[in-house]
């Protein structure tokens, strides 16, 4: 099987990193910046029935500082991804954050939110091109926040570095909501389960680890963690995977 990855963010790079150790994938990546669009066309074309494409292009975020000119090259290779999807199987990465907030289990039928920020926004109308414009098998896989102890600039990268440097981490607005969370490698174990498996439509991807931030914090400044019942937030679970049966150990947080 071969897999054509577009994009080389953090997500992109772990996931070609995994692949290169299964014998049976053969994997390219295709970097954004360093990318033509004649070049996509040719790696693109290279593949054949029941091989994929899996899409990571989107940017971290939509702000005044992020690269318009990028992600309109990132829409524009998606276009045509879309347009000659025939006998491929495609796969889009999206978000959890979608999701309305709630005091239970959340899985792929859950409420979306009725406001989303720029951010959010674009990734539903992007769920909603692959819905109706690929022609061929596709799944979406809504990803939890991602940690790892390479994590700068994030909620978990602030986190990391305070438990190993033992400083104390200060309380924040929303701290009581919940949040679902899993280790990179991890995710990448999953999205290569899910593509072994040809599993398809929208798909959560969890490693049913979730708390509060309030909790967190708790955790790294040594106080007593609280019950989270009453607390709003994303418990994302998944309705199509089991994911004990891909992971024989989940890394966990601390």
């Amino acid at each position: 099987m071969k897999i054509l990855i577009g994009g080389s963010g953090t997500l992109g790079r772990s996931f070609f990193n995994l692949t290169t150790k299964n014998q049976n994938i053969k994997a390219k990546i295709i970097p954004l910046k360093e990318s033509t669009l004649l070049t996509f066309k040719n790696e693109f074309n290279e593949l054949n029935k029941d091989d994929v494409f899996i899409d990571f292009m989107d940017p971290n975020d939509v702000n005044i500082t992020f690269d318009i000119l990028l992600n309109n090259k990132a829409n524009i290779f998606r276009e045509y991804a879309l347009k000659h999807s025939e006998k491929k199987f495609y796969i889009y990465i999206s978000t959890c954050n979608l999701y309305k907030t709630s005091l239970g289990k959340i899985d792929e039928s859950s409420e979306i939110k009725s406001k989303l920020s720029p951010y959010l926004e674009m990734k539903l109308n992007s769920e909603k091109k692959i819905t109706r414009f690929c022609q061929s098998d596709f799944a979406i896989l809504r990803i939890v926040n991602i940690w790892s102890h390479d994590s700068k600039n994030s909620f978990f990268g602030d986190l990391l570095s305070a438990k190993s440097n033992n400083i104390f981490i200060k309380p924040r607005e929303n701290d009581k909501e919940v949040i679902s969370y899993a280790h990179i490698l991890d995710v990448c174990k999953i999205i290569e389960a899910i593509i072994t498996s040809q599993k398809l439509g929208i798909i959560n991807i969890s490693t049913n680890c979730f708390n509060s931030r309030e909790n967190l914090k708790a955790t790294v400044n040594e106080q007593i963690t609280k019950s989270i019942t009453n607390n709003l937030g994303y418990r994302i679970c998944s309705n199509v995977i089991n994911w004990e049966s891909i992971l024989s150990k989940k890394k966990e947080l601390f």
